[in-house]
């Protein structure tokens, strides 16, 4: 019998090798790049932009042959159909040599998630086979669960049995094998494995009834229930941003995609049950869901014109006003119409992603476009652009308009290369491609492009850790290039002033001591207190200094100093991070770290 199951096996495989030669095909290219990129110590650009072709190749012509099948196109049609498919990830590697790494990965999980609703739509283009529709994506579905399931299960027991041969027999195993063979199972065995359970015939799937019964019991009394828990959340956040009057919280969107996403799902699953006559409230339900979310979605927008507003666009968040928008078509659709066509959803969906993929209307040019007009319109501000000339701001830029420079710019950078920046003036592009050199030197800062573009405009730059929440206060100074002057101290420590801290100083013992109410760190020498050191004052000049030029706008940030004297006791403090918030007597010191000079007195006699 198990030669039988072997032979079996292996006229599966060969089977499904015939049927998708092209997408097994694709996933070797896969499989191959990324066994290359194992390793491997150089640039894995050129690597990783195959991989990444090749694994867009997967579900575009697995769509392509699936499609041809149910067609009824012969095998030379399908084969050529395939070829000029494989234009596209091709065409996708070429391109993706002049993207930025953030491009690169934002481009590629646009198109993954086209690809992969084309692979569940494209065969059924022109059908009113709605049943069948449900059947093969859930076929596809669960296939793709089980193929995850199996791969798991087969490099466990295969990476345990590794790891016994070199426990047991000494047989020195490098880790990168364990990867390799990771890489081999997820994109070899899994793609083949799930290949091999789609259906041939996808015209008898309309006439089948079957629907497993852990999908309905998942999407009725867990997932349903659960999505109305939170749809009432959000009614009750909207009542309360009504009623207040104030703007809905930034992350809003977060908790509104996510409800109408796993709304969707369970509409989705519940599909085959809306029209039996014990379950006519899954209809209802899949009708008045949507009307209900529609208040959601309104807020949802309300809260992105906001942000957009405010910040400009960027690609997250021109995504996230096409899904609002999206979801607002299909919640009127639905609710309107009480409609239970499916492909709607996928269609739709994927037809968006394809179409703000590329062109002046595409996430990225659009996104460019804003933060450009945004920078310009902070430089023509402040008098620093004449058409494309720079000149020294005409007085001094405050803090709020600095940070916006400097992430305007980091965004430019990062996401569109310093080419983008030439579209304002070329020195700006100049000063950003010097700093991103490799032979440039290293600077202490969190984006040397960017600070340089702004040293280049004569305005200082204002780093990540500076751009906290109003009332917050995070600074931090790097103290390991710098060196600390005694100036006559005898002793040096360090210590947390949110923490106790016991420093014995020869026979003495200086202890610091936290405390509330108002919030400070005692000093006690002896076993009798000294002097104070105010949380308060610390947060107060932390604060000015993020909105002030460190080290003349160009050097790295200093560490704050505390001096203070007491009984017998003359100390220092050279603080490298502060965070906290407040004021006054609600000032809170969450925490520190700090370099402690201290010099003792000698005792009066």
């Amino acid at each position: 019998m198990r030669l039988i199951s072997l032979q079996e096996a292996a006229a599966r495989a060969r089977e499904t090798l015939v049927r998708f030669p092209l997408v097994l095909f694709a996933a070797c290219v896969a499989a191959g790049y990324a066994l290359a990129l194992v390793g491997h110590s150089g640039d894995d650009t050129p690597r990783l932009r195959g991989l990444l072709a090749a694994l867009l190749g997967l579900p575009l012509l697995t769509a392509v042959a699936t499609t041809g099948e149910r067609a009824g196109w012969r095998r030379a049609t399908r084969t050529l159909v395939g070829l000029t498919a494989l234009l596209l990830p091709v065409g996708f590697w070429w391109a993706s040599g002049t993207w930025t790494e953030t491009t690169r990965t934002l481009r590629f999980a646009q198109l993954s998630v086209a690809l992969h609703l084309l692979a569940a739509t494209l065969p059924y283009l022109g059908t009113t086979a709605q049943r069948g529709f449900w059947q093969y994506n859930r076929i596809q579905f669960l296939r793709f669960l089980t193929a995850a399931l199996f791969a798991g299960v087969l490099f466990g027991g295969l990476a345990i049995a590794l790891l016994a041969i070199d426990n047991l027999f000494g047989v020195r195993v490098d880790e990168d094998w364990y990867a390799r063979m990771w890489i081999v199972i997820g994109l070899v065995f899994h793609p083949w494995f799930f290949l091999g359970g789609l259906p041939r015939d996808l015209n008898a799937l309309e006439a089948r009834e079957d629907y497993p019964g852990g999908i309905k019991v998942f999407a009725q009394f867990i997932l349903i229930p659960v999505v109305t828990v939170y749809l009432m959340i959000l009614t009750a956040y909207l009542v309360r941003v009504l009623v207040t009057r104030t703007w809905p919280s930034g992350w809003i969107g977060y908790l509104v995609s996510s409800v109408a996403a796993a709304g969707t799902l369970a509409l989705l699953l519940v599909h085959p049950v809306r029209e039996r006559s014990d379950s006519r409230w899954v209809d209802n339900y899949g009708r008045w869901f949507y009307v209900a979310l529609l208040p959601s979605i309104a807020m949802l927008l309300m809260a992105i014109w906001l942000r957009v507003d405010q910040y400009g666009l960027t690609e997250p968040r021109y995504f996230l006003t096409i899904v609002a928008l999206w979801l607002a078509g299909i919640a009127l659709y639905y609710g309107f119409t009480g409609s239970r066509n499916i492909r709607v959803i996928p269609t739709t969906l994927g037809a968006l992603a394809l179409l703000t993929f590329v062109g002046p209307w595409s996430a990225y040019s659009v996104s460019r476009l804003s933060q450009l007009t945004r920078l310009r319109h902070l430089l023509r501000g402040h008098e620093m652009l004449t058409e494309s000339r720079l000149q020294p701001p005409a007085g001094e830029v405050g803090f709020e308009a600095r940070r916006e420079m400097s992430a305007v710019l980091r965004y430019l950078i990062d996401t569109h290369g310093a080419s983008s920046l030439g579209r304002i003036a070329a020195a700006l592009r100049q000063a950003a491609e010097v700093a991103l050199r490799a032979d440039a030197p290293a600077r202490a800062t969190d984006h040397p492009a960017a600070h340089a573009v702004m040293d280049r405009i004569g305005v200082a730059y204002v780093e990540r850790w500076q751009e906290t929440p109003e009332g917050q206060v995070s600074y931090f100074a790097d103290l390991s290039q710098q060196a600390v002057p005694l100036d006559g101290y005898e002793w040096l420590g360090r210590l947390d002033l949110v923490a106790r801290v016991d420093l014995p100083l020869g026979p003495d013992t200086l202890a610091f001591a936290p405390q509330t109410a108002p919030s400070r760190t005692v000093v006690s020498l002896r076993g009798r207190p000294i002097l104070e050191i105010s949380h308060d004052s610390l947060l107060v000049q932390a604060r000015t200094a993020m909105t002030t030029t460190p080290a003349g706008g160009k050097g790295r940030p200093l560490p704050l100093t505390i001096d203070a004297e007491g009984e017998g006791l003359r100390l220092r403090l050279l603080v490298s991070a502060v965070s906290g918030r407040g004021a006054g007597a609600t000032a809170e010191l969450h925490s520190s770290d700090a370099l402690v000079l201290l010099r003792l007195s000698p005792e009066p006699r």
